[in-house]
């Protein structure tokens, strides 16, 4: 079997791509799996590092009029050489993870008759997914509420997969890689892939006052590309337990020391905070497209699951207070999990490689019964 992932333009959808990847890897071995995306040096990493196949694919964003001439020329380009590779690699599939990157290689399915499943991570489709549910032969959706949006096409809810590790057992007493202490109140503070310097600056001036309050407080601090250099030196000279990085691969490690996290609330990050079910105080990145992470955050702030602080609202009074009155008070943060617990949805990649297979299933049958009745 031979499975092509189309995506691209910010590292969730890719992550969420190679979830996938690795359920259908452990359950049809010897499947050849190749990503299409942007030609972008950072997406090529993110699947290098996976040992799946990668193809670039020429691609252009559409960010004003006056770029609409070099637009087009570029995505013919990159629909021809889109329709070069499928043809040449005959898949049996292909899956849009949704972004500018997957337009093109889906646009050269449709026109070559090969299946296609969409994957839309947030409570508001993205536009390319819009676009696209009128060709594809099933759309699958993290959220119930994102269904009534698409209105031709088959629709199910199967969640979003997260990376594997990220639902395990409780950390065990002798593994500490952060060198923190079990016992004492943890807070986990990311910014994404590339960081975020809004949050990185206004959490270092809260800190100290955080620590006034809470006593046995420590962080990890997971910064990003850029301010770590910053956020090293302050904690060094602040004396609060931490631990500070530019990311961290087994995030999952650090959820689960963590008592609360202070995060971005892209799709990926909140079905991992649920699967975790992990108390979130959510700062929705303020340029996503159609405001996506504010109704991500709003999904789960609703029932209760976690806090928004809305990017004007970014204030270290304003963090200080929210971090103070959940740290201190493990009966809301209990209730908090629980919830958190309860919206997620844990067997995502299982469900959807099932839908995947259905799709080709039907494909198949749909085939055998147009030669069957085809005339002599």
């Amino acid at each position: 079997m031979k499975i092509v992932f189309a995506g691209g333009g910010t590292g969730g959808h890719l992550m969420a791509g190679l979830s996938i990847a690795q359920e259908i890897s452990s359950r049809f071995p010897g499947t050849r799996i190749i990503f299409f995306g942007t030609n972008r040096g950072k997406e090529s990493g993110y699947i290098e590092k996976s040992s799946y196949e990668f193809k670039p694919i020429m691609t252009c964003k559409l960010t004003s009029f006056i770029r609409l001439p070099l637009f087009l020329f570029v995505s013919l380009i990159g629909i021809i050489h889109s329709l070069i590779n499928l043809v040449r690699i005959k898949p049996d599939i292909i899956i849009g993870l949704g972004g500018y990157g997957s337009v093109l290689p889906v646009v050269a399915a449709y026109i070559t008759g090969i299946p296609i499943v969409l994957i839309e991570q947030n409570v508001i489709p993205g536009r390319a997914n819009l676009a696209m549910a009128k060709w594809a032969d099933v759309v699958l959706c993290h959220w119930e509420g994102s269904k009534k949006r698409f209105k031709k096409g088959h629709v199910a809810v199967t969640g979003v997969p997260i990376r594997s590790g990220i639902i395990e057992n409780e950390t065990c007493a002798g593994d500490n890689p952060f060198g923190l202490d079990f016992q004492k109140k943890t807070l986990l503070i990311m910014g994404g892939s590339q960081g975020a310097q809004a949050i990185n600056r206004v959490m270092l001036q809260s800190i100290p006052k955080l620590q006034a309050l809470i006593p046995d407080l420590q962080i990890i601090h997971l910064t990003g590309k850029h301010g770590y250099q910053e956020a090293e030196e302050a904690y060094n000279g602040m004396g609060v337990s931490s631990f500070v990085s530019e990311f961290y691969n087994d995030i999952g490690a650090a959820y689960r020391l963590s008592d609360l996290v202070i995060s971005r609330s892209g799709a990926n990050t909140i079905a991992e905070i649920t699967a975790v079910g992990i108390p979130a105080i959510l700062i929705p990145y303020p340029y996503a497209t159609d405001n996506h992470q504010y109704w991500n955050a709003y999904e789960l702030s609703r029932v209760g699951g976690a806090l928004i602080i809305k990017p004007e609202e970014l204030e270290p009074e304003r963090v200080i207070k929210l971090v103070s009155d959940l740290l201190m008070n493990d009966e809301r943060l209990d209730n908090m999990k629980k919830i958190n617990r309860s919206s997620s949805k844990p067997f995502a990649a299982a469900r959807v490689v099932d839908e995947i297979c259905q799709t080709l299933k039907a494909k198949k049958a749909k085939k055998n019964l147009f030669s069957f009745v085809r005339p002599a």
